[in-house]
């Protein structure tokens, strides 16, 4: 005896989420948006900042025009120069990253992950160095302190897996 077929409703194929915003990737969630955001922008900043900084290096021997210029004149923003470079690195590097998680692309979760975290220890031994200095500059430890909490804030945002 041949038992007759039972079909069944098919199931669904693609079970609606919950979106948060509309314009929040959803492979992110709006906190890891929002975090990769914050890198992105933070990232901007150090690159327009590394590229004042290598130029005010680079220019500073004709800061010395028409006065007797010291006789290293053309050593003096050396260090100055190599600190923007390192800087534009970096920055260019936490901006590559950012763009490429809220690209989704392939592993790349992990890489803006180690450069936020990297970034925020960049910027907490900053604070510590210029702790021990006998005069501070206020604005350079607050602007120092905001990227210690920015990036490693980031870190821990876009290290959880996605729930």
């Amino acid at each position: 005896m041949v038992q007759p077929k039972v079909t069944k409703p098919a199931p669904r194929s693609v079970a609606p989420r919950h979106r948060g915003h509309s314009l929040a990737p959803e492979h992110l969630g709006e906190g890891g948006a929002a975090a990769a955001l914050v890198v992105a922008i933070a990232g901007m900043a150090i690159f327009i900042a590394a590229v004042a900084m290598t130029v005010g290096g680079l220019t500073l021997p004709n800061s010395y025009a028409g006065t007797t210029p010291p006789p290293n004149v053309n050593q003096l923003g050396m260090s100055q120069v190599l600190a923007g470079i390192a800087l534009l690195v970096l920055g260019l590097a936490i901006v590559a990253t950012a763009a490429a998680v809220l690209a989704d692309l392939p592993r790349s979760r992990p890489l803006v992950v180690g450069i936020s975290a990297i970034a925020a220890l960049l910027a907490g031994a900053g604070i510590v160095l210029l702790m021990g200095a006998p005069r501070r500059d206020w604005v350079l430890l607050a602007s120092l302190g905001v990227a210690f909490v920015a990036f490693g804030g980031a870190a821990a945002v876009l290290a959880r897996p996605r729930r």
